[in-house]
């Protein structure tokens, strides 16, 4: 498949580069400062732009199977980027007739009750002290459930920067028992196989160890 990641130089798109790569994807890197980007393949292209960028942002999505996107925050930097990013690549989506799109959200935004304590904690310290990380994951979900395309947002509460481990654990309501935490490879994994998959579409599952 042909698939375009947004965020490629981050702690989850270097990983889904080098899966994606493994399996036989052919894979567009969308960042702002390729020169992060260390791997090189001959199925690996390199677009330099801004997710704000509507022009950039629709030559990336153009001809692509499926979208990945693993925005993030920078601390300190703007709030709102993740919402405008993923409208911006919403748009151009439906201009460009590419319907599948797989996104990493916050958890903590839908109620959740974690059943660890330090899952508690952490869900806890993003309502209370961490807002910038809670609205616009709300936000991301609600522009993907209005937007009519086959949608899945992956949910997780820590996510450490990690090769993949295997054996984590899914859940489409709440958080997985006692579980809080899950490498950014094993996020890259479950990305990738939802390309394919029509399982999650339309849901918000989260994943933990």
């Amino acid at each position: 498949m042909k698939v375009v990641i947004f965020g490629a130089t981050g702690r989850t798109g270097k990983y889904l580069i080098d899966q994606a790569l493994a399996q036989g994807h052919s894979v567009t890197a969308f960042a702002r400062t390729p020169s992060k980007l260390t791997i090189t393949h001959e199925r690996l292209h390199v677009i330099q732009g801004d997710v704000l960028d509507a022009f950039a942002v629709e030559q990336a999505v153009k001809g692509q199977d499926a979208v990945l996107s693993v925005l993030g925050l920078k601390q300190g930097g703007s709030t709102t980027i993740l919402i405008e990013g993923t409208q911006q690549i919403i748009k151009a989506m439906k201009n460009c007739g590419v319907e599948r799109i797989i996104c990493v959200v916050t958890a903590g935004f839908l109620g959740e009750r974690p059943t660890s304590i330090i899952g508690k904690l952490l869900v806890w310290f993003y309502r209370i002290s961490a807002k910038q990380y809670m609205e616009p994951s709300r936000l991301q979900s609600q522009a993907l459930g209005q937007s009519g395309l086959k949608w899945t947002a992956i949910r997780a509460i820590l996510l450490n920067d990690g090769p993949p481990k295997g054996n984590y654990r899914i859940a489409t309501e709440n958080i997985p028992k006692g579980g809080y935490q899950i490498n950014t490879g094993d996020m890259a994994e479950f990305m990738l196989r939802q390309i394919s998959s029509d399982e999650y579409i339309g849901q918000i599952p989260a994943i933990a160890y």
